[in-house]
């Protein structure tokens, strides 16, 4: 993986943030978030990258759109090409456009899908090394993945994502270049021997830390900021392969079902 000062990452300020839908499991317009206590996770994440030495950058929220603070879901950077989320819930649709526009000012090819396929971003990627890791079966469609792989020239590798997982990224976690933390409960089968042919390391994320989010994390050279404090065995295999572990307090964020990644839009093999 790259090192800390060659990756550039992005992220949505966090005032718009709250609950007033539920679109996935974890979502409860019942339990409200604690805005001020929002403010301050997310200041610790966004420090905690400026700390390990990574280039990252903090957009304004998109006004009317609560869910625009999980930035990554509304597009996939990667290289100089963006491809456009199209989201498959009305109410995130509104975040596309503008995010695109962003990228597309900065300089980027931005793509968009073909007619009636749905594709949510970050959210359902993980690079790693010289391919994509990339989710579908609850958000994004199958035949998305295809069109990702033709248009960026790269290896697709695809996961059926199951529920009460929706991305990727709270399923498979890559930490280095030998090296992925995984869910095997988040995915059917056939991924889950697609995962083990990969060759990597894996170090596997029991159901219960899953569900706080333990995968949703982001390892910045040899150190892995875990988007929960509760999730001791993830810690305890983490540090038994020689990782320095990074334990953030999320849990506003888990109310809406996202963590690091979810918060972060990395911009993949950036020149």
């Amino acid at each position: 993986m790259l090192a800390a000062a060659d990756r550039r990452l992005f992220l949505t300020k966090p005032s718009q943030f709250q609950i007033k839908y539920s679109i996935n499991a974890w979502m409860n317009p019942n339990n409200p978030v604690d805005k001020k206590v929002a403010e301050k996770q997310w200041e610790a994440l966004f420090q905690a990258y400026l700390d390990l030495g990574v280039k990252v950058e903090a957009f304004e929220p998109l006004n009317g759109w609560p869910d625009s603070v999980f930035i990554g879901d509304s597009i996939l950077i990667y290289g100089q090409h963006a491809i456009a989320s199209r989201f498959r819930y009305p109410e995130r649709s509104g975040e596309v456009e503008p995010i695109a526009e962003r990228f597309s000012s900065r300089g980027y090819q931005v793509h968009t899908l073909p007619d009636g396929l749905f594709f949510e971003g970050n959210g359902e990627v993980v690079a790693w090394n010289d391919l994509i890791i990339a989710g579908y079966g609850v958000r994004s469609d199958r035949a998305a993945l295809d069109f990702i792989a033709e248009t960026l020239g790269v290896k697709v590798v695809p996961i059926r994502v199951l529920p009460p997982h929706f991305h990727v990224d709270t399923c498979i976690c890559p930490l280095d270049d030998h090296t992925l933390a995984y869910v095997p409960s988040g995915m059917d089968e056939d991924s889950l021997a697609r995962v083990q042919a990969l060759g990597a390391d894996l170090i596997e994320i029991d159901q219960e830390e899953s569900l706080l989010l333990a995968c949703n994390s982001m390892a910045i050279e040899r150190t892995v900021i875990i988007s929960t404090p509760k999730a001791p065995l993830f810690n305890t295999a983490l540090e038994k392969a020689a990782f320095e572990v990074l334990p953030l307090d999320l849990s506003e964020f888990a109310k809406s079902g996202g963590g690091a990644k979810c918060l972060t839009l990395e911009a993949y093999n950036a020149s």
